[in-house]
């Protein structure tokens, strides 16, 4: 479990200012709802959003407050830093680890230090990530905290689907489903490659999340995978990756690369399109069961040269 723990955002707001300002109407009419559920692809900036709300409300009262007009989080003020350091009381983080459920054990926690504090008058904020990653009994827990009358506790779940999220927590949350189209992906990338162009290495097609593209060519600069590599090499480099850490990531990055050689292929090949179809299948499916049986590498890597041969 990570607690208290803001995980990367942009302190520009870009493409999803509709949004914000639908969470800051309802939050100024006082019928901001106890549960609020964000909806959406993992990486289109939904925890970007509420770290802006967030900042919105807390700094309303510091002369280094939110610039709303420009949808702009002030690094000077307080509560933005009190964020990062680890010291705001008036935000709770809880996230599940990479590749693993959230714990009953986190929801305990969580329990335990609302129940700690619970005589503070001051508005709280709990922003529970990754929601769809509650197993069934902290998903049980976590029902019996949200059911509890609170008057200053407000939560905020971020569900990512990446799995199915559980209907006895969909059914306590007030959902806001969170969509871009193309162009604004588009346009939040573009603002990204100002900042950094240099682990930009993948062109973007506007498919990916914003988010999962900067993490792929991350992964890619981390384990020093070169554009240019055959898809074997990319694939083996991967896998050989995952095996180590263990980042359910590198697993998706590897369908993605598989996914975007063979989509080159069909464009090209005409005559062959569904023997193309198939083994890129084959291939997915293979790297997918890799990843969740633990099969042996060497005997994956063979199947994936041997399918790969005669492309």
């Amino acid at each position: 479990m990570q607690t208290n723990s803001p995980t990367s955002h942009s302190i520009n707001l870009i493409s999803l200012e509709k949004y914000f300002d639908e969470m800051v109407t309802l939050y100024e009419s006082n019928i901001f709802p106890k549960v609020f559920l964000l909806n959406g692809q993992k990486g289109i900036g939904k925890f970007t959003l509420v770290m802006h709300f967030l900042n919105y409300i807390f700094t309303k009262n510091e002369t280094t407050n939110y610039n709303v007009k420009n949808k702009l989080i002030n690094i000077k003020s307080n509560f933005y830093n009190s964020i990062l350091n680890h010291t705001c009381s008036h935000v709770i983080f809880l996230k599940a680890e990479e590749g693993k459920n959230i714990k009953i054990e986190d929801a305990r926690n969580l329990k335990s230090n609302l129940s700690s504090s619970s005589l503070s008058k001051n508005e709280r904020f709990i922003i529970i990530d990754d929601v769809e990653f509650l197993n069934t009994n902290s998903a049980n827990a976590l029902l019996k905290i949200l059911e509890e009358p609170s008057t200053n506790n407000y939560f905020i779940l971020i569900n990512n689907q990446q799995a199915d999220l559980m209907e006895t927590i969909y059914s306590r949350c007030l959902p806001n489903n969170i969509y871009l189209t193309t162009i604004q992906k588009k346009n939040i990338v573009e603002y990204l490659l100002k900042k950094d162009k240099d682990i930009f290495i993948i062109e973007y097609d506007g498919f990916l999340s914003p988010g999962l593209y900067v993490n792929y060519n991350k992964l890619l600069c981390k384990y020093k995978i070169d554009i240019t590599d055959d898809i074997k090499q990319k694939i083996y480099k991967l896998l050989y990756a995952f095996q180590k850490d263990k980042n359910n990531v590198l697993i998706s990055l590897s369908v993605f690369l598989i996914e975007q050689y063979f989509y080159k292929l069909i464009k090209e090949e005409n005559a062959h399109i569904d023997f193309l179809i198939g083994l890129k299948s084959a291939l997915v499916n293979k790297i997918n069961y890799f990843a969740r049986y633990n099969l042996n590498i060497k005997s994956v890597l063979n199947f994936i040269e041997l399918k790969l041969y005669n492309v």
